[in-house]
This record gives C-alpha cells, structure tokens and sequence, in this order.
C-alpha cells in the first residue's frame, strides 16, 4: 500500500480583533497623550533614574496601561481559545506582566528624560519592546497550531505598540504637530515594523515530531 498524501493545511487567518484594538488604543493613547502633563525629575541617585512622578502621570501610565493590559488579555484568551488556567495562558500573561511593567518604566523614564537636553536619541534595543514579547508570546502556544500563535503574539501588540506610542510622545514635549509626526515616526520604526517581523515569526514556529524533523500532525 501506498502512504496516503498530506493535505497541505490551510492557512490561519490573522485574528482581526487584537489588530483594530492595537490601532484603536493607539490613538487613545496618542490623543491623550498630547494633553499637557506634569512630568517627573531625571535623578541620577535613584536605581529607576525617576523621581518625583506626579500624580496625574501616574495616573494616565498605570490607567492606559491597565486599559490595554485587560484588553489584550480578554481578547488573546476569547482568540486562543485557552481555559483560563492554562499553562500557556499563564505563562502569556506573565510576559505581559513583566513586559508592562517594563513600558511603566519607559514611559515615565522618557517624562523624565524630556525635561533635559538629552541629545539625539540611540534606540539600540528598544525594539525589543515589542519583537521579544510577541516572538516569546507564539513560543507559547507552538503546540495550539499556527492561528493560536498568531492570536497569542498579535495580543502583546495591544500592549506593546500603545505604550511605546505613549513612550515616544512623553520624550518628545514640543509643539504639537512636531510631538505627533515624531512619536508616530518612532512608534512606526522602532515598535510596529519589529513588531510585524516578530509576528511573522511567531506564526511560522511549528511543532516537529522528534527524530524526524516532519511537521508534528497538530502544528498550524
């Protein structure tokens, strides 16, 4: 007998949903984030190099990030079709805790910053805002298929691209018109085109069948 042919599987879809959240919060957050806001002091002595956060700016961070934390969580959970005690479910909202988190710091630390004469910027590793988390993200569900990847590092984009945006418009504290063209031209390079090549690769991790390096039956 023959061994029957693989059908090629079909291709998974982009889930839609975390994809208009990620530009929806992204223009909350660049709408409000052009208000005036009181904005902390760079200190040198501190281990966070902040100090003196005003109220109001820890509001909008925390609040902002809240909105796009939950966000992101409800609709990765509802894409990925995880139980809520799932071990990749938990893991993927570690990451987000910990990368949240990590944007809190750099949104404040970027207030701070654009009190001074800080120079020209050198963004060396602050793509990895956005790649490592989604890059991480689909490692988590290699075994959910290609679509579940997908959904899981397209739902860290909710958090990620947002508050880089909010990063990229407290660091630049000028006219307007000039805050909104720069923040969206840094949120544009440095947070959505790392973002977009971490989802690619996201999307093309897949399970292998130990031994002989075959596309494991249930990859996406």
């Amino acid at each position: 007998m023959y061994p029957s042919p693989q059908v090629p599987w079909p291709p998974a879809r982009l889930p839609r949903a975390p994809i208009v959240a990620t530009l929806a919060l992204t223009l909350l957050v660049t709408g409000v984030g052009l208000l005036p806001w009181p904005r902390p002091a760079l200190s040198h002595t501190s281990v966070w190099m902040v100090s003196d956060v005003p109220g109001p700016l820890w509001a909008l961070v925390l609040g902002l990030t809240a909105v796009c934390a939950g966000t992101a969580a409800a609709l990765t959970a509802r894409a990925v079709g995880a139980q809520h005690r799932e071990p990749a479910l938990l893991g993927w909202a570690a990451l987000m805790l910990v990368t949240s988190g990590a944007l809190v710091w750099n949104a404040l630390y970027a207030a701070a910053l654009s009190t001074t004469s800080f120079g020209p910027i050198i963004p060396i590793f602050h793509s990895l805002f956005s790649f490592g988390p989604a890059v991480l993200a689909g490692g988590l569900f290699t075994r959910r298929g290609r679509r579940a990847r997908l959904a899981a590092a397209l739902g860290t984009g909710v958090v990620t691209v947002p508050l880089f945006q909010l990063f990229a418009i407290l660091l630049i504290p000028r006219d307007p018109v000039l805050t909104l063209l720069g923040s969206l031209t840094l949120t544009s390079v440095l947070a959505v085109a790392p973002f977009v090549g971490a989802v690619a690769i996201a999307g093309a991790m897949g399970d292998r069948e130990p031994g002989n390096g075959l596309p494991h039956p249930h990859a996406g």
